[in-house]
């Protein structure tokens, strides 16, 4: 059985010196359009149905499809040692990565939205190579403030691309009140999921609100934060409501924080 299990490893490793494009992989001379998109999927194989019938559909359409091979859930001879566990987990990830560097596009199979690390790391990886990346569910819409000279911001999901778009409208309405960096642009686009993102949401509780005032950096007066806790609740609500809507949570944010420094 370990005789099998090593065979089976050292099998895996020829990865290393794998093609690392498509063209490489089918034919470098081959230019014609006969040649069949490759489409690499990936995705929990806790989606393992899910990822067959993606197989399925993609390969009716036309497409050359790599998959993940191994369903490491279940229980298998192959992996039964932790060892030969971890060891099969590491060269499995990175024949995938090579299956993302041989593809034309990565279909993501996302039950539910749902993403997990390993599956966010491929992404990742997908987008530093340049591949198209596109969802068999949906994911949503995001907010993106582009600021020279500092990391994009992105909030988000929102489900509907208008409500994405009508708080990247109010946000630039934010940009003539409040302090930002020379030359911020709020535009919308999809949904990333390998990319941190804040809360779609401002909170509208009061002492939900005042809660979340611990977490947010609010404005240091030179832009770098922007769009702080506040400026958001304006860009979410009508501009009388969310001016005593912040009232209310700057007194409950004084009286949770009185309660505390009397313990």
């Amino acid at each position: 059985m370990t005789e099998h299990r090593n065979r089976d490893l050292q099998a895996v490793g020829v990865i290393a010196a794998a093609p690392s494009t498509s063209e490489q992989l089918l034919n470098p001379s081959d230019t014609s359009t006969e040649r069949p998109k490759v489409v690499t999927l990936c995705g929990s194989t806790r989606f393992w149905r899910e990822l067959a019938e993606a197989n399925f559909r993609e390969t009716v359409a036309g497409h050359a499809v790599l998959a993940p091979g191994c369903d490491m859930k279940n229980a298998h001879p192959l992996w039964e040692e932790p060892a030969a566990a971890e060891e099969l987990k590491a060269a499995l990830d990175a024949l995938h990565r090579w299956k993302i560097r041989a593809c034309d596009e990565v279909l993501v199979v996302n039950v539910g939205g749902y993403v997990g690390d390993s599956t966010r790391s491929e992404i990742t990886y997908a987008h530093q190579l340049g591949r198209p990346v596109r969802y068999a569910d949906p994911v949503g819409y995001a907010v993106i403030l582009d600021r020279p000279g500092l990391d994009p911001v992105r909030i988000g999901p929102y489900e509907h691309e208008s409500r994405a778009e009508e708080i990247a409208a109010g946000l630039r309405g934010q940009l003539h009140h409040t302090s930002h960096v020379e030359g911020t642009v709020v535009s919308t686009g999809a949904f990333r999921p390998d990319l941190d993102h804040l809360e779609p949401r401002v909170p509208t509780d009061p002492y939900a609100l005042a809660e979340a005032m611990d977490n947010d950096p609010g404005g240091d007066g030179t832009g770098r934060n922007f769009p702080d806790l506040y400026a958001r609740l304006c860009a979410q609500e009508p501009a009388a409501y969310a001016g005593d809507l912040w009232g209310r949570a700057c007194a409950a944010y004084d009286h949770l924080h009185a309660d505390h420094g009397d313990e």
